[in-house]
C-alpha cells in the first residue's frame, strides 16, 4: 500500500487543478501522442487558437507538467511525466490498478457463428 504525506497531496492536488480543463487535458494528450512539438504545430494539432493556447500551456508550464525548449523563435513543448508519478501512484491506488497485476485480457470463450439470430438480435 502506498501511503502519501500531506506535502504530497497538495502537490497532488495542484496536478489534478492543472489537468482538470478540457483544453490542457487535449494538450497534454497531444502531446504524449506525438512527442515534442512547437506552439504552431500544436495549434493545428489541436485546434486550439492562440491566445488560448498560449495561456492553457502557460499553465502547464507553472505546473511543471511540460517542458519548453527554444529554436530560434519557436517555443517547443514535451511533456514532463516524472510530475505526474505521485498523482498516478494515486489514483491507480484509489482505482485498485496499483495492485492488480498487468494481465492480458481474457480471451472470449464466445463461439457464436457469424450472422446467427441471436447476434443479428443483439445488434437491433
Amino acid at each position: 500500500m502506498t501511503t502519501f504525506t500531506d506535502a504530497q497531496l497538495d502537490e497532488i492536488t495542484d496536478i489534478l487543478k492543472a489537468i482538470a480543463h478540457d483544453v490542457r487535458l487535449k494538450l497534454l494528450r497531444t502531446l504524449l501522442e506525438n512527442g515534442e512539438k512547437s506552439v504552431g504545430e500544436l495549434e493545428a494539432l489541436t485546434g486550439v487558437g492562440q491566445p488560448g493556447l498560449s495561456q492553457q500551456l502557460a499553465i502547464l508550464r507553472k505546473a511543471e507538467l511540460v517542458q519548453t525548449r527554444r529554436d530560434a523563435k519557436l517555443v517547443f513543448y514535451r511533456l514532463v511525466p516524472e510530475s505526474l508519478e505521485n498523482a498516478g501512484k494515486l489514483l491507480g491506488a484509489l482505482s485498485g490498478l496499483s495492485s492488480k497485476e498487468a494481465r492480458p485480457a481474457p480471451k472470449s470463450t464466445d463461439r457464436r457463428i457469424r450472422g446467427s439470430a441471436a447476434t443479428f438480435a443483439r445488434i437491433l
